[in-house]
């Protein structure tokens, strides 16, 4: 055999080990069918691909990932910047949950991912769009039908969304002994309000709701029963314009401060009703109470008005401060099917029952969806859910 044939045998031998180096050494990248390319990082490793609209350039914004999202805005874990294909890495073994922060030209948005959320292949849209969904109730007066299908409701739309709040804009109990009526049936008992109040806590418990306002019927106390069932909230009681100095109602916070799972902060001032001349509850001026609150605005990345004043003064309160950005309310028993904007304002009512329990009643539930791009408010909208398809009854009677 010739030296030119030995040395083709030798090299159809090798041939297979030859093409497994050269698979080896060649870089790990693939083409998508979108035609870019897909990089493979180490296992657990945190990539993806920024895709950019308005004529936006995807490369260099510069990705920020903070490991512990409760550090934010503090020193992140890593910093990355996007390839000319819009694509990031990170060499952090990091587990979910953990908060993106994608900056740019125009601004920077927060992605934020659960616990079990996949690492490598990311998508993620600059601007990047942030959801907050806030659900809201009022006047139920002792009523708390169908309380399966509202928790199932409630169960699902917070499956759906990263942040949902429940707000509960007041009078969830009844102040009028001659009407503590239950489907006819008239509850002359004082011990039945007790039960009836703590039952109406409970549920609200149960269903996590996040803040209230307490109504005029809250503020009309019957001791020790209306102490004893807010006592039993797992959520804050809020009352900017109301000042209390017995020990026969809880003491109100004047504002809370929520924050998202990105991070943002929703400042939500409370505004209220009271009724009748109890001792130990004052209800001051909305408006001055507004004035002097109102400065709130520089440390809110939303700010809220949860209250229960009606929609009259509502309006008031938005033509008069287009600083907030939704006015939850009650009182006045409006339904406001989506919502009315005042003075660039959404004013948001679900309705409510009339003063006395019956199985009849349906159950309304607010939803309002706010969409911000990079950080900054670019829309709103109100719907009202119907959970009982049962009988409907607007209540214009019994409205205060």
């Amino acid at each position: 055999m010739s030296p030119v044939e030995n040395l083709k045998a030798v090299f159809r031998a090798m041939h297979p080990w030859l093409l497994a180096l050269l698979f080896f050494l060649s870089p790990v990248t693939t083409q998508s069918s979108e035609g870019r390319e897909q990089h493979q990082v180490a296992a657990g490793g945190i990539s993806g691909y920024i895709s950019s609209g308005y004529g936006i350039d995807p490369s260099g914004l510069k990705i920020s990932l903070y490991s512990a999202p409760g550090n934010f805005p503090g020193v992140p874990t890593e910093i990355a910047f996007t390839d000319s294909a819009g694509y990031f890495a990170f060499n952090a073994d990091a587990k979910p949950p953990y908060l993106l922060n994608i900056e740019g030209s125009e601004g920077a948005g927060r992605v934020w991912f659960a616990e079990g959320t996949q690492a490598a292949g990311k998508n993620i849209n600059y601007p990047v769009t942030e959801k907050i969904v806030i659900l809201h109730t009022n006047d139920q007066h002792f009523t708390h039908n169908k309380p399966d299908e509202l928790k199932a409701t409630i169960r699902q739309i917070r499956e759906s969304y990263d942040n949902v709040f429940l707000f509960s804009a007041g009078d969830i109990f009844v102040r009028h002994p001659l009407r503590w009526i239950v489907n006819g049936r008239l509850m002359t008992d004082p011990g039945w309000f007790g039960e009836r109040s703590a039952f109406m806590i409970n549920s609200m418990n149960e269903l996590g709701y996040d803040l209230m306002t307490p109504g005029n019927h809250e503020f009309d106390y019957r001791e020790p029963y209306t102490r004893q069932a807010l006592d039993l909230a797992d959520f804050p009681l809020i009352g900017a314009n109301v000042d209390v100095s017995t020990e026969a109602f809880p003491p109100l916070q004047r504002y809370v401060k929520l924050k998202t799972v990105t991070w943002r902060d929703m400042v939500v001032l409370g505004l209220t009703t009271v009724s009748g001349n109890k001792e130990g509850i004052v209800e001051n001026d909305v408006i001055k109470t507004v004035r002097n609150h109102i400065s709130l605005r520089d440390s809110a990345d939303i700010l809220v008005a949860l209250t229960h004043i009606g929609l009259r003064r509502d309006r008031q309160v938005a033509e008069a401060f287009p600083q907030f950005d939704l006015i939850v309310g009650g009182h006045s028993h409006d339904l406001l099917e989506e919502g009315e904007l005042v003075n660039s304002v959404l004013i948001v009512h679900a309705g409510g029952n009339p003063h006395l329990v019956s199985s009849r009643y349906p159950v309304l539930l607010g939803k309002v969806l706010l969409k911000m791009e990079n950080g900054v408010l670019v829309s709103k909208e109100g719907r009202i859910i119907e959970v009982a398809t049962e009988m409907f009854v607007t209540g214009e009677e019994e409205k205060r």
